[in-house]
């Protein structure tokens, strides 16, 4: 633990923002016309080219000092977080190498075809072969085309296409163990060193779901559909839960989040934002409030308001979005059948009084705990406020049949959270420090604060404990796995999923929509 490895900003953010463009770059030229794709592909390199560059100023574009920037690792924290990385990574399900939990079918059928059609990828209705499957669709001819926010597989996707499908398998699930890597490191940075509170709170961050649970084993309700979907219609998620159902959209959501929140200028925001719509649409809806906040809060505006919000409109960040606007808006406009289902949540429960009850239980379980933990050490931390006050919000609306909108918006603030609790936690429980912390004053609040904080983090652990021990517990005992139950979109083995599949990752119109008429290769 002695020694430390010393990291250059420089190097961590391109690291970092390389991670994140690269499979964004691959899109444009894989899925684009070379007249279109190309251009993009070069202006995008060349916002993070500049961005690199201007990584170590500060908003008046004067160069850091290198002692302020570096990020010191000791190298057992380094093996130690790569190890998480890729056992995380590897247990959560990605690349399907072990049981699987939630949606890993529809990734499964995501990597499958990315490598084994052409770019883009377009099915014919004439190759489905399962007569249940073909009956429920109700017709035999014709195309359609996959449209989905797959972003993330792509670089995985190239290696399968060059070294089959077990390559890609295993380049997806170190892709996404990078991804947690770097997260660990920048985090590490935020909260002013390496800590073991960073991989565990980035694991085991959740609401007190717990609760409910115990509930219900005692008093049954009708609309209680699992661990964390307690609540009708309202649901987050734990970090845990989301890794093992949704990694393409968190991992670099949380990357992201973790970049604006240790960046030392506004000039790379948009960028850094900005590349989350590629990866998760509903991610950015919660992200950009939190960019904003992020752009005129306190360190940013040193130089002056009006230097904060010059430096928002710069090169970089104009290129950038501008390029990402262009091309994932008419590609998500393509397929719009997933959110046909939307509207204020109350109108799904029917019943006003129980509306109120439900979302005020909500809250009081998903959110005021970790807001009681912080609410001293962080209240005039302008990114908490704004997390609390969206993640307040966020539940009053309700878009697709699972509630997408909650559970995925919310992502960006849940780990604005999650960051600022690994910083409180890291003060208290650090090996490098006794167990009750110094700054800790012995009167019967603290002591009281104390016992509610150490309560409230191992509850919190339930939601992550429960299915991990499942995940791995059916891997031991052999239970088969269902990463083949749907096989390709193109011709999908097992019926139950064709509703899921047609209403949520294809587009039978898809010859209509912009994308394809001026921008997709044909």
């Amino acid at each position: 633990m002695k020694k430390v490895i010393t990291v250059s900003f420089k190097t961590f953010w391109a690291l970092s923002l390389g991670f994140l463009a690269l499979p964004i770059i691959i899109f444009f030229i894989g899925y684009l016309r070379p007249y279109v794709g190309i251009p993009l592909a070069l202006l995008f390199v060349s916002a993070f080219v500049l961005s690199v560059r201007d990584s170590v100023k500060d908003q008046s574009k004067k160069l850091l000092s290198k002692d302020d920037t570096v990020i010191k690792i000791p190298v057992g924290y380094l093996i130690g977080f790569a190890l998480t990385a890729v056992i995380l990574s590897l247990v959560s399900g990605v690349g399907e190498f072990i049981f699987t939990l939630n949606d890993h079918p529809y990734r499964r059928a995501i990597m499958n075809d990315l490598v084994n059609y052409k770019w883009p990828v377009i099915y014919d209705y004439s190759t489905q072969t399962n007569p249940d499957v073909i009956k429920e669709i109700g017709r035999t001819s014709g195309t359609y085309a996959f449209m989905y926010y797959f972003t993330y597989w792509l670089p995985a996707a190239v290696i399968g296409k060059i070294g089959g499908s077990f390559a890609a398998n295993m380049a997806l699930m170190l892709w996404n163990a990078v991804g947690i890597f770097l997260t660990f490191i920048g985090v590490s940075k935020i909260i002013g060193r390496a800590s073991f509170t960073v991989p565990f709170v980035y694991i085991c961050f959740a609401g007190l779901d717990v609760l409910p649970n115990i509930v219900h084993t005692f008093v049954e309700w009708d609309c209680w559909n699992g661990m964390e979907v307690w609540a009708p219609v309202l649901a987050y998620m734990s970090n845990f839960a989301e890794l093992t159902s949704v990694f393409h959209q968190c991992v670099p959501c949380w990357l992201i989040m973790t970049l604006i929140m240790m960046s030392y200028n506004t000039r790379s925001l948009g960028l850094c934002g900005g590349m989350l719509f590629a990866y998760s649409p509903w991610g950015i809806i919660g992200l950009f409030p939190l960019a904003v906040v992020r752009a005129f809060s306190k360190p940013m505006r040193e130089g002056g308001t009006g230097k904060a919000a010059k430096n928002v409109f710069s090169i970089i960040n104009i290129i950038s979005c501008a390029s990402l606007l262009l091309v994932y808006t008419p590609f998500y406009l393509g397929n719009h059948s997933s959110t046909s289902i939307k509207g204020f949540f109350w109108k799904f429960i029917n019943d006003p009084a129980l509306s109120v009850i439900v979302y005020i239980l909500f809250i009081v379980i998903e959110i005021v705990p970790t807001a009681v933990i912080l609410w001293k050490t962080e209240k005039k931390e302008a990114l908490f406020i704004a997390s609390l006050i969206e993640l307040m919000i966020i539940p009053l609306y309700k878009v697709t049949e699972a509630n997408d909108f909650c559970m995925r918006s919310s992502m960006a603030a849940r780990f604005v959270l999650c960051i600022l609790l690994a910083r409180y936690l890291k003060d208290i429980y650090d090996v490098d420090k006794v167990i009750v912390a110094k700054k800790l004053k012995r009167k019967k609040k603290d002591v009281a604060k104390l016992v509610f904080t150490m309560l409230a983090v191992i509850l919190m652990i339930y939601p992550s404990f429960v299915m991990g021990y499942y995940v791995l517990g059916s891997e031991f005992t052999g239970e088969p796995h269902n990463a083949e139950d749907i096989g390709s979109y193109g011709n999908i083995k097992n019926a139950e999923h064709t509703w899921n599949v047609t209403h949520n990752y294809i587009s039978n119109d898809y010859q209509e929509a912009f994308f394809f008429k001026y921008l997709a290769k044909k």
